[in-house]
């Protein structure tokens, strides 16, 4: 719908366009709770915190630089890092290995905010997807109260054509 389209990119100055991205993330949280797409931050929401390998870098780490640990707590971080690792000894450079370990992992459910309240409207075919965009621009006209648009700016603009041109029933798969 947007190839080659310009008719959403509208002159703001700084300050208005400060205060149209307060009013859009009012309405990016309304279609988050609507269609279960939380908002995070990228990373937040995209990596995940691995608890298991925290803990063994951690004890890789105690291991390595602690050197007036009680014996029995150093055979418990042996023993994780053990188990972890599936061996039956730890060498120095486990330890090491183990020490630098990255403990965030890529979250393989994850999708994108946007993505997803897409998703939802494009299960709705083409008419559902143009819903969504005039839903979009009359936010726009209802909390910015522009004054100075071009003449053929219109909540509903192309929507006719694109009817005509594939049916309001047109299937959207999204790749």
């Amino acid at each position: 719908m947007k190839d080659h389209n310009s008719h959403d990119v509208l002159l703001l100055c700084t300050s208005c366009h400060a205060v149209s991205n307060y009013y859009d993330n009012n309405l990016k949280q309304q279609l988050a709770e609507e269609f279960c797409a939380p908002i995070g931050c990228e990373e937040g929401v995209r990596m995940l915190e691995d608890v298991t390998r925290r803990q063994v870098r951690s004890a890789a780490r105690a291991l390595l630089n602690a050197s007036r640990l009680p014996e029995h707590r150093k055979e418990e971080l042996l023993a994780e890092i053990k188990v972890f690792y599936c061996v039956e000894e730890v060498t120095e450079e486990t330890l090491k290995e183990a020490a630098n370990l990255e403990t965030r992992i890529f979250n393989e459910t994850y999708t994108p905010h946007g993505l997803k309240v897409v998703q939802c409207f494009a299960t709705g075919g083409l008419k559902s997807l143009m819903e969504l965009e005039k839903r979009w621009r009359q936010h726009f006209l209802d909390n910015m109260q522009p004054k100075f648009l071009p003449q053929q700016w219109s909540v509903d603009h192309n929507h006719s054509k694109l009817i005509k041109k594939y049916g309001e029933d047109l299937p959207i798969k999204l790749g």
